[in-house]
Formats: structure tokens, sequence, C-alpha cells
């Protein structure tokens, strides 16, 4: 992924696809992106389950979307 992409997407609510080397399956995380580590090679998102870090060598994809809203 391009830098200004990413850089586009911090604070926003995106869905991300990883796909880790060996593994068959994709894994779908959706949260609010917070900062990306382009010299160290993360990403840190802010989703359900708490705050995480991702690598972005494993993103298959990044899209922006609307937050699912609270009923």
């Amino acid at each position: 992924m391009t830098r200004n992409i990413m850089d586009r997407c911090i604070g926003r609510y995106c869905k991300i696809v990883t796909k880790e080397p060996g593994e068959e399956k994709a894994i779908v995380v959706t949260g609010i992106v917070k900062d990306i580590d382009h010299d160290g090679g993360f990403i840190t998102i802010e989703s359900k389950q708490g705050l995480g870090m991702l690598n972005i060598k494993t993103i298959v994809a990044i899209k922006p979307k609307e937050q699912e809203k609270k009923v």
C-alpha cells in the first residue's frame, strides 16, 4: 500500500483485510485507525476488541466505511 493512501485513513473508521503468510483464510478487522508507523511497519487500530497493531506487509485491502450505529 502506498504511504499517501494509508495516511488518509488516520482517524477514520475502516475495514482492513489482512492475510498472514502460510494462512489460507484472511482476517477482517474493522475499527478506527489511530496511527501508522511507516518506519516500523505497523498500523495501530482501535476496534471493539480493544487497541491492536497490524503489520503493514500483511494488509491486503483497506476501505473506509461508515461506522455502524448502535441501537
